[in-house]
């Protein structure tokens, strides 16, 4: 397999499976959560959908910066 723009051939690392990234990420979600539901506790949380066009994702995150300044 070969990268796209390069043509370089891909390296694939050993731990590169389905199983790793089940447990990396039932990592990450047990690791976040806690950080996730003080803020939430706090009520200083604004969740932003960073799956979204680049353009939508930036208008969130300002929106988010305006409403905190204005408190």
């Amino acid at each position: 397999m070969t990268d796209d723009v390069t043509g370089e051939p891909l390296i694939q690392r050993s731990d590169d499976n389905i199983e790793t990234l089940r447990k990396r990420l039932a990592s990450y979600h047990q690791q976040t959560a806690p950080v996730v539901d003080y803020y939430k506790a706090k009520g200083t949380w604004k969740p932003i959908d960073a799956a979204q066009a680049p353009p939508v994702v930036w208008e969130s995150l300002v929106g988010v910066f305006k409403s905190a300044k204005r408190s």
